[in-house]
């Protein structure tokens, strides 16, 4: 494994380890979005209190926004953004402040990003109940992202391995084989036309060459063909499709 896959793996399954594996849930579960009002005006206001008094000596600049953030948490719930913020912030002592303030401080992101306020206060379980997402819906899964495809896995080119009537990529924070109801949503995962080179697979799957797999990794989008830094190759079915 490449030194730069090393580390790209090890910020992944720190993100991942945030949460536990049963808040994984089936792509498309649950319709509510973060343009649809998952916070309230005055959560916002104390956050922005919260944040300028925690977190500004550091981030002097304000939250991210804009682009930077919808490439680093489109696709996801706003529950990740959540436990990543708790187990990062304040510098020096991570998880310290009271939970409410955690939630303060994510409804003050979202408002920075101008997604809007509605009548009620963000929550934990809200949170986990709602994505982030760009106004014209979900859009694709951004360059360099972690994401899982479904597909036939096929030798080649040289030593690498191909996946072809690939599904769409998926956006995920897990880099293992998927458990649970996230393997239960890419083994209901329908097939798609693409096609990913596999890179650095390891351990090699020539016993899966025929197979429906899923494929997870790093998404390396080039006009020359798209490719995943592969961090996970695991058999759905014997045959594809």
């Amino acid at each position: 494994m490449s030194a730069l896959l090393s580390v790209l793996v090890s910020l992944a399954t720190a993100t991942a380890l945030e949460r536990p594996a049963a808040a994984a849930r089936p792509q498309g579960a649950g319709s509510r979005t973060v343009w649809d009002g998952v916070y309230a005006e005055a959560q916002a206001t104390r956050g922005e209190a919260r944040y300028r008094a925690t977190c500004s000596g550091c981030h002097d600049e304000g939250p991210r926004r804009g682009e930077a953030f919808m490439r680093d948490w489109s696709g996801s719930d706003v529950a990740s953004l959540l436990a990543r913020t708790r187990t990062s912030m304040p510098p020096g002592a991570p998880g310290s402040l009271p939970g409410a303030d955690y939630l303060d401080i994510i409804a003050y992101m979202l408002r920075v990003n101008d997604f809007p306020a509605g009548p009620d206060e963000l929550t934990a379980e809200t949170a986990a109940a709602s994505r982030i997402e760009g106004r014209n819906g979900p859009g694709p899964v951004p360059n360099f992202a972690l994401a899982r495809v479904v597909g036939c896995l096929a030798a080649g080119p040289g030593t690498d391995w191909t996946v072809t009537n690939a599904s769409e990529p998926v956006r995920t924070r897990n880099p293992a084989a998927s458990t649970g109801d996230e393997l239960q949503a890419a083994a209901a995962e329908a097939l798609g036309s693409g096609t990913f080179r596999l890179m650095n697979v390891y351990p090699r799957p020539e016993a899966y060459t025929g197979h429906r797999v899923e494929a997870k990794g790093f998404l390396i989008r080039d006009p020359g063909g798209d490719r995943l830094n592969a961090t996970a190759v695991q058999t759905l079915a014997a045959r594809c499709p």
